[in-house]
């Protein structure tokens, strides 16, 4: 799964050495050692550190972009890919352009990652961001999800269902 766990376990065999061995190493158990290598993702620095130093090794940390590159996404295939969704009324191409906050709620409400993502992608992240500040969604788990997803983009929701609900800004 992650990169650095197969590097952990492809050493200590390289090196001939069972996981008791470099856990005495490093100071940790051999459980600690076993779930780093098998992808467990809640890693700390300085066990990373001690495991690298009893097998040999330097740890570096890097950051690099990702490079995927999204399949660019334009109305027309949005659309077929969104229409199971809007099953009240024939989703066309114009309702993207004219109407995209309930094209936005839709989504939101009852899609899947990939529709969110089809919708990002043909928004851009800036307008994206700004429709899901003003969607009203009926749920309160879709809201709170993306009421945290703005939280973490530094964004408030602007949109308020009545004056009331000032202290949150998300309509029951």
């Amino acid at each position: 799964m992650f990169e650095i766990s197969s590097q952990l376990k492809n050493r200590r065999k390289e090196l001939g050495l069972s996981l008791y061995e470099v856990a005495r190493r490093a100071d940790t158990s051999a459980a600690s050692l076993s779930r780093y290598e098998n992808g467990w993702n809640r890693f700390e620095v300085y066990t990373l550190k001690k495991l690298a130093s009893a097998l040999g090794c330097r740890l570096r940390i890097t950051l690099e972009p990702d490079l995927t590159v999204e399949e660019p996404v334009s109305k027309l295939t949005a659309v077929p890919k969104l229409k199971r969704l809007f099953w009240d009324r024939k989703l066309l191409v114009s309702d993207l352009e004219n109407y995209p906050l309930w094209v936005m709620e839709r989504v939101l409400e009852f899609g899947s990652l990939e529709d969110v993502k089809i919708l990002k992608s043909l928004f851009g992240r800036v307008r994206f961001l700004e429709l899901v500040q003003q969607a009203r969604l009926n749920s309160s788990r879709t809201r709170a999800f993306w009421q945290k997803m703005l939280e973490k983009e530094g964004l408030p929701c602007t949109r308020k269902s009545f004056p009331s609900t000032v202290d949150n800004c998300w309509p029951a």
